[in-house]
């Protein structure tokens, strides 16, 4: 099957020509090529559609690159793009408008979250099936006042699209949208040779002379709880080393917070590190992962499951994680998950951790078993095959 896959794709050579100097949150383009490797080991031919991004104040014409992977070539296809603020609906409507010129040369599309440029798209391709990969809830809420922006457009954009839509790769159990679709796979993420060859299966401990080294990725902006991070080191009893990973800036706010840190703690903001030497620092580093996302107001599975979980789950250390970490029932009894937004919730759940460290070390391991037996690209290319054939088996 010919596959059209629209999403914010960054390849090799986009980065390599655009993305010198610049800062990109690189979990999207991650699960991107994760996604299209899984389709291509499951015997597709995978071009994606990209809009790129809007960070690189830059005009950037038309070009095409082509990604070599064990599985197979991957073409990524970008438009004329305008990369400054605000330019996105403009990026939108010309990867819509190429995409549109040739869809009949596929068989199916996949798009990326509810976007502009997929209801643009999506009535070229009567013809084929169509599937929506959800990772971002559209209706979350604010972080801040609790509303949902621009509802009412974002009310008429999903509707649009799933009555043209067969099925859903979905993030987590919420976003399968069984209510509307028939077909769903649940695809959280997929661990690559970046993560597998830079893991062991050591058994970690932790000892009362050193102080516990707690580990945060993906930076410590507010949507992902840095300055909850912050706050519960004020309540955690047991010595700590705290280290965030991350491309973000600290505003006065966080460093206030960060000078009023206890001095049995130590606080350290390390920035940006290269993802395979990342996942070698959590193996060798890390006594405890923690995910401080916050809630979006729809649900502890709906909101959507970031993909620094399922990495964190592969290196066998402890979790520690907000209810925005949780996937499903076997996968959660590994965890420990504090339920409320309180430094002082964050901080009982650390010292659990630390209290009963041998037991969580095993089941953080038996889990490391799960994840890079089941979240794979294989693994993820078999559940991706049995889906595609049984929407073909259908609706063809």
């Amino acid at each position: 099957m010919k596959i059209a896959y629209l999403t914010n794709y960054l390849g090799l050579e986009f980065l390599t020509k655009y993305g010198k100097g610049k800062k990109f949150a690189l979990s999207g383009p991650f699960k991107s090529r994760g996604i299209a490797r899984s389709l291509m080991a499951a015997g597709h031919e995978v071009t994606v559609y990209s809009p790129a991004v809007t960070t690189c104040d830059a005009v950037i014409p038309a070009f095409t690159e082509v990604e070599e992977y064990p599985e197979g070539k991957l073409t990524i296809k970008y438009c004329n793009i305008l990369s400054k603020r605000r330019c996105a609906p403009i990026n939108e409507w010309r990867i819509s408008r190429m995409l549109r010129k040739e869809a009949r040369e596929y068989d199916a599309l996949v798009y990326y979250n509810i976007t502009l440029s997929a209801a643009l798209s999506i009535g070229a391709f009567n013809h084929a099936i169509k599937v929506i990969e959800y990772e971002d809830n559209i209706f979350n809420r604010s972080l801040v006042d609790d509303k949902i922006s621009m509802e009412g457009y974002k009310r008429k954009l999903y509707n649009y699209l799933m009555a043209r839509t067969h099925g859903v790769m979905a993030v987590c159990l919420g976003l399968q949208l069984k209510e509307t679709l028939k077909y769903s796979v649940l695809t959280p993420g997929i661990i690559n040779e970046d993560v597998i060859n830079n893991v062991s299966n050591r058994v970690n401990t932790i000892t009362k002379d050193k102080p516990v080294h707690i580990i945060l990725t993906g930076g410590i902006h507010y949507s992902k709880g840095g300055d909850l991070l912050v706050k519960t080191m004020t309540h955690i009893k047991t010595p700590c080393i705290v280290s965030v990973y991350g491309n973000c800036n600290l505003d006065e706010a966080l460093k206030k917070l960060i000078a009023d840190v206890p001095e049995r703690h130590e606080f350290r903001f390390k920035g940006y590190m290269e993802h395979a030497e990342l996942i070698k620092t959590l193996d060798k580093d890390a006594d405890i992962l923690i995910n401080t996302t916050r809630s979006m107001g729809v649900g502890a599975q709906a909101a959507g499951f970031p993909f620094k979980m399922m990495e964190y789950a592969s290196t066998g250390r402890p979790i520690v994680s907000s209810e925005i970490g949780k996937l499903d029932e076997e996968y959660n009894r590994h965890i420990t998950y504090y339920d409320s937004e309180q430094p002082e919730a964050i901080a009982a759940a650390v010292e659990e951790v630390i209290a009963h460290y041998d037991e969580k070390v095993q089941l953080a391991l038996d889990l490391q078993k799960k994840v890079l037996n089941e979240y794979t690209i294989e693994g993820t290319g078999k559940k991706l095959n049995s889906f595609f054939k049984e929407i073909e088996a259908h609706e063809s």
